[in-house]
């Protein structure tokens, strides 16, 4: 059960950087049906943070946010990439199934590793790597 401060940090730093690049990008494309898929995606990782925020709370953990550096450049790199781009729309999709594809491999090196937990951490985690997979199947209709 020691490891669950380290996994609810690492829920929350992956959902936070999920919940920056979307707000980076969410304006750079005129497609409405992308965009609500964005905003959906959006309120999910926003959820599990904020789940994972109280469960840590109710664990005495001390919060790790993303730093602002890497929050910074993550958003200048991905709208300088999407303004570049021919079809904003697929460079997004792009970027974003990589951005899940990071943080599924993060989710199931974090499952694997940190072994064991109280059911809630546990079940939170998988909903995680669950909702980079559904978020990752979404986004390959728009490449």
């Amino acid at each position: 059960m020691s490891n669950e401060v380290p996994m609810l940090n690492s829920i929350r730093k992956t959902t936070q950087m999920g919940c920056y690049g979307i707000k980076a990008v969410m304006n750079e494309t005129v497609n409405r049906s992308f965009r609500a898929a964005l905003r959906q995606q959006y309120e999910e990782y926003a959820k599990i943070y904020e789940e994972a925020d109280q469960l840590l709370q109710d664990r005495c953990g001390k919060p790790k946010d993303v730093t602002p550096i890497a929050r910074y450049g993550s958003a200048l790199s991905s709208k300088l990439r999407v303004r570049a781009s021919v079809d904003p729309t697929a460079k997004i999709a792009e970027l974003m199934l990589q951005g899940n594809t990071r943080g599924m491999i993060k989710s199931m090196h974090n499952i694997r590793t940190m072994g064991a937990m109280e059911p809630k951490v546990s079940g939170l985690s998988k909903r995680l790597l669950q909702t980079e997979q559904d978020n990752i199947n979404q986004m390959k209709q728009y490449l």
